[in-house]
């Protein structure tokens, strides 16, 4: 798949509007075992980079790296810890987005 495809699955989407898409994502953390193990994540995705429903590939990874910098830019709590991957729900069943090299 290139990053000009369309992602072809039902994501798991919060929001549809005429200028965005936003997708429902977890940032996993790599916590102790007292703390939190997770953060959700708003991916918004603009429209002109989507076909209907479906956004391209390399715009679902901008969103999920754009999410992820504000996420640990907010000084959230789970955020003392590393990040360690972004999950998403395609089809009702979880999928990794490939963020970290």
């Amino acid at each position: 798949m290139s990053a000009d495809d369309a992602i072809d699955a039902d994501l798991d989407v919060s929001l549809s509007t005429p200028l965005t898409l936003v997708v429902n994502a977890r940032l996993e953390v790599q916590a102790e075992s007292d703390g939190p193990r997770s953060l959700d994540l708003a991916l918004v995705i603009p429209r002109s980079k989507c076909h209907g429903e479906r956004p391209l590939l390399a715009a679902l990874l901008d969103a999920a790296r754009a999410a992820v910098d504000r996420a640990m830019r907010s000084g959230t709590t789970p955020l003392r810890y590393l990040p360690r991957r972004v999950v998403t729900l395609v089809a009702g069943r979880p999928h990794l987005i490939p963020v970290f090299d």
